[in-house]
């Protein structure tokens, strides 16, 4: 009997957009798309590279592609977790073991843009996210 081999594969939601993040804040489902697609093209071009905790470059996973729920809420079935329309999702190829078991073992939450944006103090609303490669 063979041993079915692990994909570690992890579906990721990056940001939901009208939906108040953990620093207080949030995106509009046009600022989400439109930092989605900009992300998108720095993938594209080679220039996004995986990152750890925001502190240094890795190999021990990739991404494999990003994109928005464009239409509809949905439940993802083996899960049970909604997705609302408009939220962008990561796909990621986990290439260490692990980094893996500590995926599964919820060590490692989710993921982040690291971007930056204009920021109103008032309702927390994120606009204009740029990246460091767009600058």
């Amino acid at each position: 009997m063979t041993e079915k081999l692990e994909e570690k594969i992890s579906y990721e939601i990056v940001y939901e957009p009208d939906t108040i993040d953990a620093h207080g804040q949030w995106m509009s489902k046009e600022t989400v798309m439109e930092a989605c697609h900009s992300f998108n093209k720095g993938l594209k071009d080679g220039i996004v590279q995986p990152n750890l905790f925001h502190l240094k470059n890795t190999n021990t996973f990739e991404i494999v592609d990003t994109w928005i729920n464009k239409e509809l809420d949905v439940n993802v079935e083996a899960t049970g977790e909604p997705i609302k329309a408009g939220a962008w999702i990561a796909k990621l190829h986990y290439l260490s073991d692990e980094l893996w078991q500590l995926k599964k073992d919820g060590v490692l939450g989710g993921v982040s843009i690291g971007a930056r944006g204009n920021i109103n103090e008032k309702t927390g609303e994120i606009t204009n996210v740029s990246f460091d490669w767009e600058n």
